[in-house]
């Protein structure tokens, strides 16, 4: 498969020397933003799972679910509920329905912290689900790892449309103009097909 760089400058029909700093950007930001876009069935198939005490550092995560051990039920991965954290005295207090148990917990995310309820003193109690949101994209890629391989071409569109609005910004060219509204209705319908799609 043709790298980033040579798709980006098909689809934009440019020959000019491209700004590759610019264009591993573009790749970047659009990568974030069909992640932040996709359903949670297609994200489930690239997520990860880290094992914690607790607390966890999320900075850079997005978070898609958290499992905490009952010890009462055969040490089951139970899923923990999220509150926002000024609530987070009431699921600690038993006196409030909120409260959160063994088979119930609940969790929240202070600043990048990410802290679960009822606490443990076992380092594998709780695990994180996550995708790494932190994702970079290279112009000299040619493919995007850990991605979901149908949402790879919406991201090349997402940074084709930047690549345009360069080339319009620097040469109001007609065909630039074109070649920009065109790409910008395929971005659109690939981010539709991938937000209703199984």
């Amino acid at each position: 498969m043709a790298t980033f760089q040579t798709q980006l400058q098909s689809l934009a029909g440019a020959q000019s020397s491209p700004d590759t700093t610019a264009m591993t950007d573009w790749l970047t930001s659009g990568a974030r933003e069909v992640l932040n876009l996709l359903p949670p069935n297609k994200l489930m198939r690239i997520a990860s799972t880290s094992t914690f005490e607790n607390t966890i550092d999320v900075e850079g995560k997005k978070v898609l679910g958290v499992l905490r051990k009952d010890a009462d039920n055969s040490n089951k991965l139970m899923p923990c509920r999220q509150v926002a954290p000024i609530q987070k005295g009431r699921i600690q207090d038993s006196n409030y329905m909120e409260y959160a148990t063994a088979s119930d917990p609940a969790f929240w995310i202070d600043g990048d912290t990410l802290q679960v309820f009822p606490t443990s003193a076992s380092t594998n109690d709780m695990s994180l689900v996550y995708i790494n949101a932190g994702i970079t994209v290279s112009h000299n890629d040619s493919n995007i790892t850990n991605f979901p391989d149908e949402a790879e071409h919406a991201v090349v569109l997402f940074a084709a449309k930047k690549y345009l609005q360069k080339l319009l910004s620097d040469n109001e060219d007609e065909f630039y103009q074109i070649q920009y509204t065109m790409i910008d209705k395929e971005y659109q319908l690939a981010i539709q097909a991938l937000r209703g799609g199984a």
